[in-house]
């Protein structure tokens, strides 16, 4: 038998089209569709589906109606996936409030189960169709109008999401907690104060704390605070009274696509970190398009907000209409990022002044990572990636150093 391209199989699982197959996952899967699209009815043919309800069991032919009541149906941990059918329409009003659903025959309704809040740990959300047939989410209403992510090992791909009011500050938001005087013992968290919400589904991080350890309930207290908890019976471990911190950690955004209605109907940032360390590490951002149109706001697409590790921003393309001197990418500050995987971003910036950097501002002098192969245009004479003193390294970078628009540019170092 002759020997194939992949003697050694898919040991990260295997996907089609960016579609993970079924049977390389080890959790179960669930189906999401309101479009007005689908049947009504059962008919003859049973393999026609009929418009989504929450309270269907989320088969291929009885879907659910929102993302948020098929991660009610996962699992932390268990590897699940929430396949959304093409052309599925939801609307983020609010920050973890009620928001209108498409139902099936084409008006809004409002669904009390409609709640969108990453709230699951370790489940897969993949959008299905090409182009105008993707599922999409339009954040209106308020400013404030936002997904919590509250579970970690999330991963959404191929989900377009829409800016409908002005300046939405965040389409995502990373939510954690600190837990002081903390102990496990096997599988059991006892916590002392919580500052901030204990989310099940989110990862710890502590003295002696195994990396990876989830927690999977509540068990006893005050819900989200003071109490105890269940985690993993896959990470067995001792820890006797320190400060914990609980976060959504590994959280995934691939494939996606990030639109502006006009220049006033506008996503200011795509992803807001916690205020607590190391509770977004892990994160990753690829193979995203970010079309921004807004001129009323300071956009740049991510924004840490706490030190970070092992985050991965690659091949993304993305252009901004904003001419406002602010980083494209990153929003740094004095935060330390450590192994920051910045490289192949295509961005266009008309920036006028380079002084904080095009790709990311940063006053700190303890980050550590490479960006490399970005190439990054903007209306500035001198162009700077990221300030002096960060510690990162830099390779292999595409800048325009003319100034003037129409014109390529030079491979350049950080500071040229």
């Amino acid at each position: 038998m002759p020997m194939t391209n992949f003697p050694y199989g898919f040991a990260s699982g295997l996907s089609v089209r960016g579609v993970p197959l079924i049977q390389a996952q080890p959790g179960n899967a669930f189906w999401v569709d309101n479009s007005p699209g689908v049947s009504g009815g059962t008919g003859p043919n049973p393999l026609r589906s009929v418009g989504g309800s929450d309270n269907n069991p989320g088969t291929f032919t009885r879907p659910l109606a929102t993302i948020q009541q098929a991660l009610t149906r996962c699992s932390h941990g268990n590897g699940d996936i929430i396949f959304v059918k093409p052309g599925h329409i939801e609307t983020v009003i609010g920050a973890g409030t009620t928001q209108p659903v498409y139902d099936p025959s084409g008006t809004i309704t409002v669904s009390a189960q409609s709640t969108l809040a990453l709230n699951t740990g370790g489940v897969a959300i993949i959008g299905l169709g090409a182009g105008a047939n993707r599922p999409e989410i339009h954040f209106t209403t308020a400013a404030g109008a936002n997904i919590p992510v509250r579970s970690a090992g999330v991963s959404i791909q191929n989900v377009v999401f829409f800016g409908g009011f002005a300046a939405v500050a965040s389409c995502f938001t990373a939510q954690s907690a600190s837990c002081a005087t903390s102990t496990i013992v096997g599988t059991t968290l006892t916590t002392g104060a919580v500052t901030g919400t204990l989310y099940p589904g989110a990862t710890l991080v502590g003295t002696l704390v195994i990396p990876g350890t989830m927690v999977l309930a509540q068990l006893t207290g005050t819900t989200g605070g003071t109490g105890t908890y269940l985690v993993d019976t896959y990470h067995y471990t001792s820890v006797t009274s320190t400060t914990i911190t609980a976060g959504p950690q590994d959280f995934n955004l691939e494939g996606c696509e990030f639109r502006d209605r006009t220049s006033v109907l506008n996503l200011v940032t795509v992803f807001t970190g916690s205020a607590t360390a190391n509770m977004t590490d892990g994160f990753r951002f690829a193979n995203n398009r970010v079309s921004s149109l807004g001129t009323t706001a300071a956009t740049t697409v991510l924004k840490p907000t706490a030190a970070a590790d092992r985050w991965v921003v690659k091949n993304n393309f993305i252009v901004q209409a904003a001419v406002n001197d602010t980083a494209s990418l990153i929003t740094g500050g004095a935060l330390a990022l450590t192994n920051l995987d910045v490289g192949g971003n295509v961005i266009h910036r008309p920036n006028t002044s380079a002084t904080g950097g095009l790709l990311m501002t940063s006053s700190s002098t303890a980050c550590t990572g490479h960006m490399y192969d970005n190439y990054v245009w903007s209306l500035t004479a001198t162009p700077v990636i990221v300030a002096t003193g960060t510690k990162l390294a830099f390779t292999n970078n595409l800048l325009n150093n003319t100034g003037v628009a129409d014109k390529s540019g030079l491979v350049l170092p950080a500071t040229a």
